[in-house]
């Protein structure tokens, strides 16, 4: 019965979703900075209403296919919780190619009211296109998000 009990929780634990998290000084500068412009691109949109169509090149058909009015609500949610956007800082990356064929970009944003800290995340695929960008408040375990 010991044994059947171990054995269990050995499989319990060795059952538990971990991620890995790349080192990033591993990843090449051109595509942090790949990665950082895409956002401050996206978040910057929101300063000045001049949203811009992504393109299949350059985004997913997903992220590509976002509406202007989709980008416009999100960029209300932002400006009216946090203000303006100022800048973010890379804390972490996350691999997530076994699952999702992609590397999970996290940072942590400045905005005008930073009543909490804000996460800013960016999911870039093995094919380099980008796959989504949320914000939203930061946690400091990673936790995938749940759509």
């Amino acid at each position: 019965m010991r044994v059947f009990s171990f054995c269990l929780l050995l499989l319990l634990l060795s059952c538990k979703t971990t991620y890995r998290r790349v080192s990033i000084d591993s990843i090449s500068k051109t595509e942090k900075q790949k990665v950082y412009n895409f956002g401050k691109r996206i978040l910057e949109t929101c300063k000045t209403r001049q949203f811009i169509q992504l393109s299949e090149k350059e985004a997913t058909k997903g992220l590509a296919a976002l509406s202007l009015e989709e980008m416009q609500h999100a960029c209300d949610v932002v400006d009216k919780r946090n203000g303006k956007f100022i800048n973010m800082n890379l804390v972490e990356v996350i691999d997530n190619t076994y699952s999702g064929n992609s590397k999970i970009y996290r940072y942590k944003a400045n905005f005008e009211r930073n009543d909490f800290v804000n996460e800013v995340r960016i999911w870039l695929g093995i094919d380099g296109k980008f796959q989504g960008i949320i914000w939203k408040e930061w946690k400091d375990e990673y936790t995938p998000y749940k759509k």
